[in-house]
């Protein structure tokens, strides 16, 4: 439905009600004084009721042509058509009068000449009740437009952060993709076979679980986590004992959605800056708890040699995973988001604070 149907459709129904009300508070006006009872005035005031608003209506209509002249010109033109349509309904209550009062009710026949020199008056009246029926059916549209660019620019704003949000997420596809294949191909080169075999299956139900989910939508915690999970095992068939890693969940923390692969990077930096040198372990840490509506996610890793003689393991940069990170979780949180990090003494430390959203079982956030 286009957006003229839309106000046509609200249009019609508030004019109705406008004029009714009107006549009904007159008729009610009239039998509280005595004129007449109030059976016959509502009879009267039935034809008026359908004439007065089909009258506004028509000069909706034209106001909505004169449109593209401009606000003050439409004003101009339709002060004159007002009057018309005053003068026409003027006339219709002058003979419903006159006839009702001739056919069915005589206590109306004395007031007939009070009708006929109020003629003027009412002119004047119903020419400032179609005005304010105009200005209260232009106010109705200027809220529709209002509603419906706000709508537009949600969807718009919603449409591009998806995109967004999707490349984002494929950038990570090829980018972890890459890394693996390098390290199933070291393996082999230094006759690993088995575990590159075991890795090769690793891989291939990493990235099954990882592209069965839209690139542009979000998980649940728990998804997360068991794909981090299944990410860090890959990596420590390669590094063996080199590699330990944990997880610390809030009980009320599991059913949060977030970015999908958000955490992943984060495991691959670690692993590739912390494993560095031939004698180097570390131990990875990721631990989520809630902050009332925000959900806070931090990431360390503790840094270890071993050989004594080995030295302080250097912390690298981050490269496209810590930067990948940052702008997803820009995204997400919608200006909310935060990405905090800190070199420690013995490692690295990534804090990613969102607003928490419980993941919806169909598969989306929900509030």
């Amino acid at each position: 439905m286009s957006k003229r149907a839309d106000v046509s459709a609200a249009a019609q129904p508030l004019v109705f009600a406008i004029w009714t009300t009107s006549y009904l508070a007159i008729d009610l006006i009239m039998w509280a004084g005595g004129r007449s009872t109030l059976v016959s005035n509502i009879v009267i005031s039935l034809p008026m009721m359908l004439t007065a608003p089909a009258l506004t209506l028509a000069l909706e209509k034209v106001r909505r042509r004169l449109l593209h002249l401009g606000p003050v010109p439409t004003a101009f033109a339709l002060v004159p058509l007002a009057i018309g349509a005053a003068m026409a309904q003027g006339v219709v209550d002058y003979s419903v009068v006159r006839v009702a009062a001739t056919i069915l009710f005589a206590d109306w026949q004395a007031y007939v000449p009070s009708e006929h020199r109020q003629f003027g008056f009412g002119i004047y009246v119903y020419t400032l009740h179609f005005l304010c029926c105009l200005l209260a059916l232009t106010l109705l549209q200027a809220r529709h437009s209002v509603e419906v660019a706000a709508r537009q620019h949600d969807e718009a704003l919603g449409a591009r952060r998806r995109a967004e949000a999707k490349a984002l997420r494929l950038q990570l596809n090829p980018h972890f993709l890459f890394n693996a294949l390098n390290s199933i191909a070291a393996l082999v080169a230094t006759g690993g076979n088995r575990v590159a075999d075991a890795m090769i299956c690793r891989l291939s139900d990493f990235m099954r679980a990882t592209m069965m989910v839209a690139a542009e939508n979000d998980v649940s915690l728990a998804h997360e986590i068991a794909t981090t999970e299944s990410y860090l095992a890959i990596e420590r068939l390669r590094f063996g004992d080199r590699l330990s890693f944990a997880f610390s969940i809030a009980p009320d923390a599991w059913d949060a959605a977030i970015p999908a692969l958000i955490l992943q990077p984060l495991g691959e930096n670690a692993v590739k800056h912390g494993l560095a040198g031939p004698h180097s372990a570390i131990h990875l840490q990721i631990d989520v708890k809630r902050m009332g509506d925000l959900l806070a996610i931090t990431v360390t890793d503790r840094r270890v040699t071993m050989n004594a003689d080995a030295g302080r393991i250097a912390v690298g940069g981050t490269g496209i995973g810590l930067s990948n990170v940052r702008d997803r979780v820009a995204l997400f949180g919608e200006g909310r988001g935060q990405v905090e990090t800190e070199i420690l003494a013995d490692g690295f430390c990534v804090r990613l604070v969102i607003p928490y959203l419980r993941f919806a079982t169909a598969g989306g956030p929900s509030q």
